[in-house]
């Protein structure tokens, strides 16, 4: 009772690392544009795995999205803890959410939505009669268009393989 949190940083120089370590810090987690998108009371051995399920209990990462912590300029990767990369007490960490890796293929018939870390068709995007020869994504990845023979474009829905246009 006597051994309060705040008297055990004040004295951290006298106590060593390992009874240091099981105190928790707290740590603010950004997104990109600054927003605070979580607060963890975390240890400083945490790795990746640990901050990930902690800022998905309090964010909502799109499914398949890929998720980079930094620090600074210090990632902290799979193999790497808080203390690896200089988190301290009211550090503030950048969550940088990226889209899914997908790419888009065509053929003579049709053109396809792939995911790329799996291989898996996640659409096949059934074009006009004419045959297909191009496909791209959109800038924002949202939305794949399609050119065929017949001199027609397509516009399709990336998330759905629905014909939006």
């Amino acid at each position: 009772k006597w051994l309060k949190p705040s008297w055990l940083r004040a004295c951290s120089w006298y106590f060593p690392i390992e009874f240091r370590s099981l105190q928790p810090m707290q740590v603010v987690v950004l997104s990109v544009k600054g927003e605070e998108v979580a607060t963890l009371s975390a240890g400083p051995s945490w790795g990746l795995s640990e901050v990930l399920t902690a800022v998905q209990e309090q964010y909502a990462v799109a499914p398949g999205a890929r998720i980079q912590i930094f620090h600074g300029l210090s990632p902290l990767l799979a193999h790497t803890s808080f203390a690896d990369i200089g988190v301290a007490e009211d550090s503030r960490l950048t969550l940088v959410v990226l889209p899914p890796r997908r790419v888009v293929t065509r053929s003579a018939d049709n053109a396809k939505l792939w995911d790329a870390s799996s291989g898996e068709c996640l659409h096949t995007l059934e074009c006009s009669q004419g045959g297909v020869t191009c496909a791209a994504f959109s800038p924002d990845g949202q939305q794949v268009v399609t050119a065929s023979y017949d001199k027609s474009a397509r516009l399709w829905d990336r998330a759905s393989g629905e014909c939006l246009h």
